[in-house]
């Protein structure tokens, strides 16, 4: 079968690990990389024995480039996204895709109209952990959910012209960490949140969010989330259910799944192989673009629009 043949646009270490993870998934190919730094893409091209270009519109001009996946900084994803798509490429862009709601759906939009496949790069809601906690869920293993708890975050160094903590570059624990436990969570409940509040404390310097609190309402349960740079907490996301719990040690995507008993013992772990954690993704969106699928049912264009909107009322921008 023909593979699909990828083109990345950004030469940075994500970039690096999702070529690599090309490289490792059956019916893929990696076969470009652009970057605006000619250094940076020439140095990549090199590890990967790849073509490479200093414009992202000559390599998504390529007529051997059927996908890209999208790696440049988050202030740059939707001109990005927009350029490819206009150029017939399915697209995978890094998280955060877009910074608000109405260009989460103009994106989608126009990926639909020009019938080419769109998704954000949550790759942790498609590891084997995500995917089992998904199925103990339906099964019933903890009843129904009562409430989800979750922690991510890093000491970060302050550079105020790094990329998490500069403001043009859409820095902020929100866009960068806070993104995963939202998604995540949302895709364990199943459902879309209905409101959120929030409280955040924001760098004095540059003035983006490094600790952000936040308490989201679904139908059916709550959730709360914590998203910090100033620190490196112990992550973890559990989900509370009327029978049990399962816990996943690390929302960023740790090797196991444990599932507890409505009596808090331990009835079942999981612990998946070393894998590169990206192979999963690429494979679902492999798999979508040869069953003509434009979006995926794992990560839909609603999670991705719904979690824009959160950005926008928490940062109020």
């Amino acid at each position: 079968m023909t593979p699909v043949r990828f083109g990345i646009l950004g030469a940075g270490a994500i970039a690096g690990k999702f070529a690599e993870a090309v490289g490792e998934t059956e019916g893929a190919e990696l076969t470009a990389v652009a970057s605006k730094s000619m250094e940076r893409a020439a140095a990549f091209a090199g590890r990967y024995q790849i073509p490479w270009y200093g414009s992202y519109t000559e390599m998504a001009a390529r007529d051997d480039v059927d996908a890209v996946y999208i790696a440049t900084t988050h202030n740059f994803h939707k001109e990005n996204l927009r350029l490819c798509i206009e150029a017939g490429k399915h697209v995978i862009c890094e998280k955060a895709m877009v910074l608000t709601e109405a260009d989460a759906a103009e994106i989608f939009a126009l990926a639909a109209k020009k019938g080419v496949f769109c998704m954000e790069a949550m790759w942790s809601c498609f590891l084997p952990t995500t995917r089992l906690a998904k199925e103990w869920i339906k099964e019933g293993r903890i009843g129904t959910i009562q409430s989800v708890s979750a922690v991510i975050g890093f000491k970060a160094h302050f550079d105020p012209e790094n990329r998490l903590y500069n403001p043009a570059l859409a820095g902020g624990a929100m866009y960068d960490i806070g993104v995963y436990p939202i998604e995540w969570v949302t895709y364990l409940v199943g459902e879309a949140v209905e409101d959120c509040v929030s409280f955040r404390r924001d760098n004095p310097v540059t003035g983006v969010d490094e600790n952000v609190s936040l308490l989201l309402r679904y139908p059916s349960c709550d959730a709360a989330i914590q998203c910090m740079f100033t620190g490196n907490p112990k992550e973890f996301v559990l989900v509370h259910g009327t029978e049990g719990t399962i816990e996943l040690p690390c929302v960023n995507g740790d090797r196991r799944a444990l599932l507890y008993d409505g009596r808090r013992q331990l009835a079942e772990i999981f612990t998946m192989e070393p894998a590169n954690g990206f192979v999963y993704e690429v494979q679902e969106m492999i798999r979508c673009i040869r069953e003509g699928k434009l979006t995926s049912d794992i990560m839909p264009p609603e999670m991705t629009i719904g979690c824009a909107r959160i950005f926008e009322k928490v940062l109020g921008r």
